[in-house]
């Protein structure tokens, strides 16, 4: 691994989920690296609130709803018109929903499937051309321990990392001779927002926090040029839940 300045400053990036949780963690340790981000969520009020006390001109908020094709599009658009390019995408908006199959509705599996399935491949299709142009860059997917092993209770949610994290394996093999590196992470029960409302499956001082997934998602980006870590798995010391 070398130093994140060393490889990131001057970068710039595109950040979903943007507003909290591991994607904010991920945008702040760019931005403290030397990268410009531009901050992807649906309430730009959010936005500007998670990026409160950060440099002023190191980021911009592009209020997006990623499940949008057309919405991902203008928002690359926008995001290389204010940034002048984008090095990096990292694919951190997603929804969790758990529950047995036969308790899983149909509108929480489209919740599902077009926050964490059409939110990865929109604005990843919408940047990519740019990076292959360029012959650099980054792709993250924060996919989920769920798409590593399977969990009762998750076939709905499980499904939908499984799926993430063939499209980033794939997507590996399409662009890793063209220069574009991708980084899919299975993370573990991390300590955010996502679990509001519900039980949390570790209590919440086992559980990741987001800060340190954003550690090792940086620690991924930054190894030798010679190098791609393709699949990050992190988890709690402590164990896995069920």
């Amino acid at each position: 691994m070398t130093d994140a300045a060393s490889v990131l400053a001057g970068k710039t990036a595109v950040v979903t989920g943007a507003s909290s949780g591991i994607g904010k963690a991920v945008a702040e340790r760019l931005i403290a690296a030397g990268a410009r981000a531009a901050l992807v969520g649906r309430s730009e009020e959010r936005l500007r609130e998670a990026a409160s006390g950060w440099p002023s001109g190191a980021w911009i908020p592009l209020p997006c709803d990623v499940r949008d094709a057309e919405a991902a599009r203008a928002m690359a658009a926008a995001a290389e018109r204010e940034l002048g390019r984008v090095d990096i995408l990292v694919n951190s908006a997603g929804v969790f929903k758990a529950a047995p199959l036969t308790e899983l509705g149909d509108e929480a599996w489209r919740e599902l499937w077009e926050t964490n399935v059409n939110g990865t491949l929109f604005p990843t299709r919408a940047l990519l051309p740019g990076m292959l142009e360029r012959g650099e860059g980054w792709i993250v997917v924060v996919s989920s321990v769920a798409a590593h092993r399977g969990y009762a209770g998750m076939t709905g949610y499980g499904a939908t990392k499984h799926a993430v994290t063939g499209f980033a394996r794939a997507l590996s093999t399409e662009v890793r001779r063209q220069g574009v590196r991708v980084v899919n992470a299975f993370v573990g029960p991390v300590d955010t927002p996502i679990w509001a409302g519900m039980a949390t499956p570790l209590p919440p001082e086992e559980m990741l926090t987001a800060d340190e997934v954003a550690d090792a998602i940086i620690g991924a980006m930054t190894v030798s040029g010679k190098q791609v870590i393709e699949d990050l798995l992190l988890l709690p010391q402590g164990g896995l839940y069920f």
